[in-house]
């Protein structure tokens, strides 16, 4: 699945310690291979060496088949032939961040889907420290989803409610990117309607222009607010009941790089709903 801006969301990455929360991502991150017919690489990190154990974790073919995506007994060889690739990796690592950014050098991956909220939430994952070391190792996009959420993909029976959608809106970063992938979303995921709100925290005469993707399922929306961009998102997000927050990093300094002391990083703090972080778009 390919956009204006090049985006593609069929190679998805999913880390996870087993963790709380770790089992609503993993719906998110598999429902999307499936619906891309792409790749999906679990890749379990831990500080202690050993083999993961993997009976701890929700098994993809007993997940399909309670989504009735496939057949009771079904054998493995059933959940290629729905054109997903499963594959499941470990790494030990005494920082997990870490261990993510290494297993990325060697396995690009386009999204990566993974809690906020594994054992210590947030700060194990997007440790400062290794910050800026994404910059070179990913350029893509990462879907978190904060552990309280139940997110828009039904854990017991995969279905869609990617109904209502907040993108805020400013000359920088590009918020092209975002847009973008959220149309990429509605085109795979198939919720039904789906309403883009887009939120310009500032003077409204001062809105960029924008190249808004066109599909039936997709209505938009403009909101305008002023104060803190922060506070301003997150309020409008709870006011709307929004499924999703989607955001645009600043460019390629990398996402994590990017979420340092910004904008995105407050509202991933104090998120309640999954928030969509996507690099800038570059000539």
């Amino acid at each position: 699945m390919s956009g204006r801006y090049g985006l593609s969301l069929s190679h998805i990455l999913h880390p996870t310690d087993f963790g709380h929360g770790s089992d609503v991502a993993f719906a998110h991150a598999l429902r999307l291979a499936c619906e891309t017919q792409g790749s999906l690489g679990i890749l379990h990190v831990e500080r202690s060496p050993g083999p993961p154990d993997w009976d701890q974790y929700p098994s993809v073919r007993e997940t399909l088949t309670r989504w009735n995506l496939l057949p009771r007994g079904a054998r493995r060889s059933d959940v290629a032939e729905l054109g997903v690739r499963i594959s499941k990796s470990a790494v030990t690592a005494d920082d997990p961040a870490t261990g993510v950014l290494e297993f990325l050098e060697r396995h690009p991956a386009d999204l990566l889907v993974m809690s906020t909220q594994q054992r210590h939430g947030l700060d194990r994952w997007l440790h400062k420290t290794v910050a800026g070391q994404i910059n070179s190792r990913s350029d893509g996009a990462a879907l978190f989803i904060p552990g309280t959420s139940p997110g828009f993909v039904d854990i017991e029976t995969g279905n869609c409610s990617l109904h209502r959608v907040l993108c805020p809106i400013d000359h920088e970063p590009d918020p092209a990117a975002a847009i973008e992938t959220v149309s990429d979303l509605v085109r795979a995921l198939h919720p039904g309607s789906c309403r883009v709100q887009l939120l310009h925290v500032g003077d409204p005469t001062s809105v960029p222009k924008l190249h808004l993707p066109r599909h039936e399922s997709i209505l938009y929306h403009w909101t305008f607010a002023s104060g803190n961009p922060a506070h301003a998102i997150l309020a409008e997000a709870q006011a709307q009941s929004a499924d999703l927050i989607a955001m645009t990093t600043a460019g390629r300094h990398g996402f994590l790089d990017a979420l340092r002391g910004s904008t995105t990083e407050q509202v991933l703090e104090h998120a309640t709903c999954p928030v969509l972080a996507v690099h800038g778009w570059v000539d």
